[in-house]
């Protein structure tokens, strides 16, 4: 292994914004804006060594240094999410600064879509949070690089982390099946929800949360809703976050009362090194997250390379092999799984450039 764990390395926002863009070896940090507008946008870009960069392009009412932090990490993450999941792309992230919950003008939508379009597809983006497809369709009258035709990647991405979880609990568990599983789902968006159903029909037992009332209400005739502060808490076999990031924090951390983690949220860990360690420590199974829900990049990339995203699906029956290869090796070396997810991409990525 080496000695560089290959961590995500939060970095002070307020120094030197090239130390900043330096930190994790960031290739480019651009910052878009139209007076006329009001648009602000934050690109990151990781690493093209394995090909162009490709990330979603979020809208989010927060302060400009949460915004880099958030492109910063999202796009780190998904370099070596492609790399991991053999796609030839490099990764990048884009934060809208703005409220979501507002209108937004078709002025303001084509101002984001001449950005993308300026890049002269250096930067290969579909719509995240705080975007809508309907939103997608406007940039794309200004952009042949944005790519939203075949719908969300959230049930690709569902369907892999169902997958990563059923072996997970296979390697750590010692069992075959789902049935009576006890599994705590945070998040019942696109993937969360996919997920609940899909665990539902195998047999666990699942407990579910979401910050918005009308999603629990959905769900709770198939599952226990339970609160969204305490649902990483409870005696479970496994807590899978489907939502924001950084739930795994020095607080919560030590209220975990499960076995395995594996969820499809990104970003996981508030700190990765730390955070990784301990996990191993304490003898809970971390599924690395950007390998678990490697799914929906492998869509995303359908859209990119113009074939059907059913592709997508079928890819994600590898996700189970990589976690399997990530805990075999984990284990041999007593290494953070995490480490070990890292280093095989990084692997990747320094084997094509030779």
């Amino acid at each position: 292994m080496s000695k560089d764990n290959h961590c995500y390395k939060e970095p002070n926002i307020k120094t030197n914004l090239f130390e900043v863009q330096q930190t994790n070896k960031h290739e480019k940090l651009i910052f878009g804006s139209d007076v006329e507008s009001g648009l602000k946008v934050i690109l990151a870009i990781h690493d093209t060594t394995l090909g162009p960069s490709t990330g979603g392009t979020r809208m989010a009412f927060v302060p400009e240094e949460v915004a880099i932090d958030e492109a910063l990490r999202l796009s780190y993450a998904m370099t070596f999410k492609c790399a991991i999941m053999d796609e030839p792309f490099g990764g990048s992230k884009a934060v809208v600064i703005g409220d979501p919950s507002k209108p937004k003008s078709k002025e303001f939508l084509y101002a984001l879509g001449d950005f993308i379009e300026s890049l002269g597809g250096a930067f290969l983006t579909g719509v995240d949070m705080g975007l809508s497809f309907e939103d997608a369709k406007i940039i794309g009258e200004r952009t042949k690089y944005i790519f939203n035709s075949q719908g969300s990647s959230g049930a690709t991405t569902a369907h892999g982390v169902f997958k990563g979880i059923k072996e997970t609990v296979s390697y750590a568990l010692n069992r075959d099946s789902l049935k009576d599983v006890r599994i705590a789902v945070q998040g019942l968006g696109a993937v969360g929800g996919t997920l609940v159903e899909l665990l539902v029909a195998e047999g666990a037992k699942v407990f579910v949360s979401d910050i918005d009332p009308e999603m629990t209400e959905k769900y709770k005739t198939i599952a226990t809703v339970v609160g969204n502060d305490t649902i990483h808490s409870i005696n479970c076999d496994v807590f899978a976050p489907c939502a924001i990031g950084e739930i795994i924090n020095d607080k919560s951390i030590n209220e975990l009362q499960c076995k395995i983690i594996a969820g499809g949220a990104n970003n996981q860990l508030k700190d990765e090194t730390k955070h990784a360690e301990k996990l191993h420590t304490m003898g809970i199974l971390h599924a690395p997250d950007f390998v678990i829900n490697g799914g929906g990049v492998c869509h995303g990339m359908c859209e990119v390379k113009g074939i059907d995203v059913s592709n997508a699906l079928k890819k994600t029956d590898i996700i189970p092999d990589i976690l399997r290869s990530i805990y075999d090796r984990s284990k041999e070396t007593n290494t953070p799984p995490l480490y070990v997810a890292y280093q095989i991409a990084y692997e990747k990525i320094q084997a094509r450039k030779k």
